[in-house]
């Protein structure tokens, strides 16, 4: 519903122009897609985490049993940028994390936004 609400109102704005044969359907479709990418990215650049993996992990339909199946999370997890989360972290939380903190809080928001199938990060 939030998704169509956003494609109206870009609709009454004048923001879209609407293609002939395309249902309101494939513009909610992408809509989604477009949200899911953009959240995809934010925790890419946030972490400095392989975007591919990512992606592939999201696109499975994984749950607390078999995430790291074939060792998939943990590639996942060394991935990461350990200075650009740390710096993530810092700026959110506004407090000095000691390293080994960076790699708990950065495999934490990995499996929580794997499980639940996206979010936005601050």
């Amino acid at each position: 519903q939030k998704l169509a609400e956003m494609f109206l109102h870009e609709v009454e704005r004048g923001d879209i122009e609407l293609e002939e044969g395309k249902t309101l359907r494939d513009y909610i479709t992408a809509y989604g897609r477009r949200e899911k990418d953009d959240q995809i990215d934010k925790v890419v650049s946030a972490l400095g985490v392989d975007g591919g993996l990512l992606r592939e992990l999201m696109a499975l339909d994984l749950d607390e049993t078999n995430l790291n199946e074939y060792g998939r999370f943990d590639r996942l997890k060394g991935s990461v940028d350990k200075q650009r989360a740390k710096e993530h972290f810092e700026s959110v939380d506004g407090v000095t994390i000691p390293p080994f903190k960076v790699n708990v809080k950065a495999a934490d928001l990995l499996k929580r936004f794997i499980l639940e199938g996206g979010f936005d990060i601050e």
